[in-house]
């Protein structure tokens, strides 16, 4: 299933704010219109929630301009609209920014709370 891509004011914050090479966002755009939305081994992709019309995910993307692979460019956070067939982009972080913890890539809480705070503000804009 292809998805329409559309960036939310709060990813568009996040992409001034960290910084993204605009060049990026072609392959982002391309690489999101064929997302699937299942877990895959390694943290690729989390779930953060779901419900009948909206699916919460964290997925991994690379940073072309700078030559990087997914395990060390960007961690998106995006939003399926199921009814509307919309992929909403909500957050885009540089993985060097996120303060992970040992080489196996555990998040920090910081992280953990700045993904459940864009989520919570997504849910919070629809209701």
């Amino acid at each position: 299933m292809a998805w329409r891509v559309q960036r939310t004011e709060s990813f568009d914050k996040w992409w001034k704010k960290e910084k993204v090479d605009d060049g990026n966002y072609k392959y982002h755009e391309t690489a999101l219109n064929e997302f699937q939305n299942i877990s895959l081994p390694h943290q690729v992709q989390a779930c953060i929630f779901k419900n009948g019309s909206f699916e919460c995910w964290v997925t991994r993307l690379p940073d072309k301009k700078r030559n990087v692979g997914k395990s060390g460019g960007f961690r998106v956070l995006l939003v399926l609209d199921l009814e509307e067939k919309v992929l909403l982009l909500q957050g885009i972080f540089r993985r060097d920014h996120l303060g992970y913890k040992g080489s196996a890539g555990k998040y920090d809480d910081a992280y953990d709370d700045l993904v459940k705070a864009l989520a919570q503000e997504f849910v919070e804009a629809k209701k």
